[in-house]
């Protein structure tokens, strides 16, 4: 038994040091942005967008399937019964709540962290191992201003906007299923799911656009930098950054949840 709780605790101390860890590097990052230098700023621009390149423009298409299948698929297979029992306004109701303001950005950011997370991971992993983030240090360049802050601005800024992409793409997919399943006209079916947006549905797709973005650019990049050993650490490190932001993007949307049913 004491052997038990004794294992309960070491566990706990080191997830509390792991989350203290990556609290700090998180706030590092965050605070470069003040000690930017003028000369640098150009380099990290040009990170920055190719980021967004990679993080944004090129998982557009993809967004626009998951979110075109997911919302026909949902309101296709429950329009008919809605309007056999005269509940057809519950719609609405379905498209804002579960997709818009729920399955949307969360499956956005699970994608982002699939497609993007990992290769960032990947990416600083090998600049770590190959040695570059210590010459970087050897010149003076802070590896926060080069690696860390453009890729954390552009994953915030990519999933905020594809979250709209997604919600942009699923109002329009229920509409596809709603017409020519349910024949429901364009005006009353725009005419439900205004009724039944909210400003606080606003607010929180945009925090957690923001919120799921940070998790994005912050925990791949952490365990990115922290490989030490060598070449076949870099898979390790890419599992770690995956399961992390993944587990962190599932405990921010309960907590916000549970924060909005409170």
């Amino acid at each position: 038994m004491i052997g038990f709780l004794a294992a309960i605790g070491r566990w706990t101390a080191r997830g509390l040091a792991s989350i203290g860890a990556l609290a700090r590097f998180a706030f590092d990052a965050l605070a470069s942005v003040g000690t930017l230098p003028g000369a640098g700023r150009r380099v990290a621009v040009r990170v920055l967008l190719n980021q967004l390149r990679f993080t944004a423009l090129e998982a557009v298409g993809l967004i626009v399937l998951l979110s075109g299948v997911l919302s026909y698929l949902t309101i296709s297979s429950t329009v008919a019964q809605l309007d056999q029992v005269g509940a057809s306004e519950l719609i609405g109701q379905l498209m804002v709540v579960v997709i818009v303001r729920e399955l949307g950005p969360l499956l956005t950011a699970l994608a982002i962290v699939g497609r993007s997370g990992t290769a960032i991971t990947a990416e600083l992993a090998t600049n770590t191992v190959m040695g570059e983030v210590r010459a970087l240090k050897g010149m003076g360049i802070d590896p926060y201003h080069y690696l860390v802050l453009p890729r954390l601005i552009g994953c915030v800024v990519s999933v905020a906007v594809l979250m709209i992409v997604f919600d942009v793409v699923a109002v329009a997919g229920g509409y596809l299923a709603a017409a020519t399943i349910g024949g429901m006209s364009a005006a009353r079916y725009m005419g439900i799911v205004v009724s039944n947006l909210t400003t606080q549905d606003v607010v929180l797709t945009v925090l957690k656009g923001f919120l799921f973005g940070a998790v994005v650019g912050v925990i791949p990049a952490y365990e990115g930098l922290s490989v030490r050993r060598g070449p076949t650490e870099i898979p390790q490190a890419v599992i770690r950054g995956t399961v992390g932001s993944i587990t962190a993007i599932f405990i921010f949307a309960a907590l916000i949840v549970g924060a909005t049913r409170a």
